[in-house]
């Protein structure tokens, strides 16, 4: 299970580190731009900068036909489909991490933070990574890497698809179709978790009958 979760992450390596200088970059930027009003935005490009990294790794696997020898490694026949989703979270988490340093930075340049500027942030992060892989890597998986950047495209679509559906159903409760609520964010970011564990199955049963040549 180490080794395909190390395999995952050799697959994107330079482009991790472009990741995490975009990510240090944005967290500096409070200490220049002296305004709360772009935390929410610096919050949610962290988080997802590093889902973005996906695709690469997917690519590159295709490209190696590593998803054909994987079928003859000593492991369970469901545990390189874990490896992947256990890389994914890993990937939101690390993009979660790099949002600290930016409260960090914020709070060095005595920028107050409002909890429902926090919310709105980590909401949308949370829930455009949630919600891009979970629609992402089942299709990927299904017709191949070729069109991933569409794909991935497509999957930001449906999640702030899926906060305007929120915001819409939520409004007798928000005061109206409000999509930064904290309600409509922390329904959205729960949706988002729902849609990223069912597609893990999904995903595991395409695996298991799709054929790799």
């Amino acid at each position: 299970m180490k080794g395909l979760i190390r395999n995952n992450f050799y697959a994107m390596e330079g482009n991790m580190v472009i990741s995490f200088i975009v990510a240090a970059f944005l967290a500096i930027m409070p200490v220049f731009l002296k305004s709360s009003s772009f935390i929410p935005i610096i919050l949610a490009i962290q988080i997802f900068i590093f889902v973005v990294n996906t695709g690469t790794s997917l690519h590159a696997d295709t490209t190696a036909k590593w998803n054909k020898y994987e079928r003859i490694l000593p492991v369970k026949s469901g545990e390189p489909i874990l490896a992947k989703y256990i890389s994914f979270a890993i990937l939101i988490l690390l993009g979660v991490a790099m949002s600290l340093l930016t409260l960090f930075c914020a709070a060095a340049a005595g920028i107050t933070l409002d909890l429902a500027d926090l919310t709105v942030g980590y909401g949308y992060g949370l829930t455009l990574s949630g919600i891009s892989i979970g629609i992402m890597y089942p299709i990927m998986l299904r017709t191949g890497t070729d069109k991933n950047e569409l794909i991935l495209i497509f999957s930001a679509f449906g999640s702030v698809g899926l906060r305007l559906l929120a915001a819409f159903v939520l409004s007798p409760w928000t005061e109206g179709m409000n999509i930064q609520h904290p309600l409509v964010n922390t329904v959205s970011a729960l949706a988002a978790l729902v849609i990223f564990a069912g597609s893990y199955f999904v995903s595991l049963g395409i695996y298991r009958h799709k054929e790799f040549y």
